[in-house]
């Protein structure tokens, strides 16, 4: 669902890519890693949720079709409110003793302070007028 081609995507914490301290703090995961230990399963279900929300970060404002697609299913897929599936969203949130709307308002305000800083950056690339 969530991979790149030719390999995973980086995963939060990887150098430049997709981890966010206030998406969830690295003690955050270190600490679900250490809970999802326990069992295969919550690890795997770690590791789908850590890469969803880089694919979320990382692809976020993408223009090439492929990493789009990216972000958007996983934009979805942190939206949804199922619970049908072992791997859904809600599902996953639910055995790693996470709370799924504060996943979902942090990335919110993130979306929200890139919005804000893409016309900044787009306006330091101008051309001065003089």
């Amino acid at each position: 669902m969530m991979r790149m081609q030719g390999g995973m995507a980086p995963g939060p914490g990887a150098p430049g890519e997709g981890y966010e301290p206030d998406v969830l703090a690295p003690a955050e995961f270190e600490d679900l890693r250490s809970r999802a230990a326990l069992d295969r399963e919550r690890l795997l279900m770690y590791a789908v949720l850590e890469d969803a929300l880089a694919c979320y970060r990382q692809y976020a404002g993408s223009r090439l079709p492929r990493t789009r697609q990216l972000h958007q299913e996983a934009r979805e897929w942190v939206a949804s409110d199922d619970r049908s599936s072992l791997f859904a969203f809600q599902t996953i949130c639910e055995a790693l003793e996470i709370d799924p709307d504060a996943i979902r308002g942090r990335l919110r305000a993130w979306e929200a302070r890139e919005a804000r800083s893409v016309p900044r950056a787009l306006a330091s690339t101008r051309p001065r007028r003089r």
